[in-house]
Order: structure tokens, then C-alpha cells, then sequence
């Protein structure tokens, strides 16, 4: 009886988990395409940390699934070099993002762009909405992995209170300068925890 209860809640997590990373990715490719269409660097930015957000989902996901098979030594050791190849294939990906967001955002506080402020508007409350509700839906679970993915999500939800505020600003005011300034603090965030991740990766290879 047991047993059963421990499969069935291993599968509610499992299908948690898989549903925030499939509406994470689909809102990732709206936001690259957003970002693009409205000049927005800070949005660019955001696209980035959430495809690293979708990556660590997916990767706990998978993981999440072969923890339902029966356990052997050589599968255990398995899941946690797939786990540290997940978080190092991760952070590979954030570095390459955040060179490119600050290889286009710098340029732009010396000569500032205004971007698409109602389409900025727009992406900010799509993405509050959408962050916030998959970060709803994982706060119903009780595994370690859904804790950390709901910290993940409800930090995209800041995020994008930031890129809401600011294009709130951009409305009223023509301070194209924010938009650049937005992108580098969030990429510098973003570079921050992926140094550190790495460290903590690469001294576990080690």
C-alpha cells in the first residue's frame, strides 16, 4: 500500500514537473521572438535565463522519470552523472547566452535604442502569468525537485515585475538607456549563479 502511494506521488511530480517544462520552453520561443520584435535587450535577456530555467525543468524531469525504474548500483551512478552532465550542458548554454545578450546590450547604452514599450508590456504580463502559474502548479508537490524549480519560476516572475515596471516607465518617459541597464543586471544575476553552479559541478567531477 505504500509502495503504491510512494509510485503514485513519484508520478504527480513526474507529470508537475514535465507540464512546467513543456509551457517553460513553448514561453521561452515567445520570448526569443518577442525580444526580437521588440528591440528589447532585457527581454532577450529574460529568454536566456528562462532557457536555462527550461533546461534545469527538463533535466529534473528526466531524471524525475528514471527515479520510477528499479534501482541498481550502476543506475544510480548513472542518474547522478546524467544529472551532473544536465547541470554542466546547462550552464554551457547560459555562458554562450549571456556573452550574446551583453555583446548587443552594451553597444546600446552608448548609443540607447528605444524599444517596443506595449510590447514589452504585453511580454510582462504574459510572463508573470505564465511563471507564476506553472510556479502554482509546483508548489502543490512535496519533492526536493519541485521546491527548487518553484524557487526558479518565482524567480522569472520577479524578473518580469522588473521588465513590467520598466515598461511601464518606457511609456511616459523616452529612456531607451533603461532597457540595456535592465539586460546587464539581469545578465550579470544570471552569470553570477551559473559561475557558481559550475564550480560546485566541476568540483563534484573532480
Amino acid at each position: 500500500m505504500h509502495q503504491h502511494h510512494h509510485h503514485h506521488a513519484h508520478d504527480s511530480a513526474s507529470q508537475r514537473i514535465g507540464w512546467a517544462f513543456f509551457l517553460n520552453l513553448c514561453f521561452t520561443i515567445v520570448e526569443f521572438v518577442g525580444g526580437w520584435l521588440t528591440n528589447s535587450s532585457a527581454i532577450m535577456a529574460d529568454a536566456v535565463h528562462d532557457l536555462g530555467d527550461s533546461l534545469s525543468i527538463g533535466t529534473a524531469w528526466v531524471l524525475n522519470k528514471l527515479g520510477n525504474r528499479q534501482a541498481t548500483r550502476h543506475f544510480t551512478y548513472g542518474y547522478r552523472r546524467l544529472s551532473l552532465f544536465g547541470a554542466l550542458f546547462n550552464s554551457l548554454v547560459l555562458l554562450v547566452g549571456s556573452a550574446w545578450v551583453l555583446a548587443d546590450a552594451i553597444p546600446k547604452l552608448f548609443a540607447p535604442e528605444m524599444p517596443v514599450a506595449e510590447g514589452m508590456l504585453a511580454l510582462a504580463i504574459l510572463g508573470i502569468a505564465v511563471n507564476g502559474y506553472a510556479a502554482y502548479r509546483l508548489s502543490g508537490g512535496h519533492s526536493l525537485n519541485e521546491k527548487v524549480l518553484n524557487w526558479h519560476l518565482l524567480e522569472d516572475v520577479l524578473g518580469w515585475v522588473a521588465v513590467l515596471i520598466v515598461s511601464i516607465v518606457l511609456l511616459f518617459v523616452e529612456w531607451p538607456i533603461l532597457d540595456p541597464i535592465l539586460s546587464i543586471l539581469f545578465t550579470l544575476f544570471i552569470l553570477y549563479n551559473v559561475v557558481r553552479n559550475l564550480c560546485a559541478t566541476l568540483n563534484l567531477f573532480a
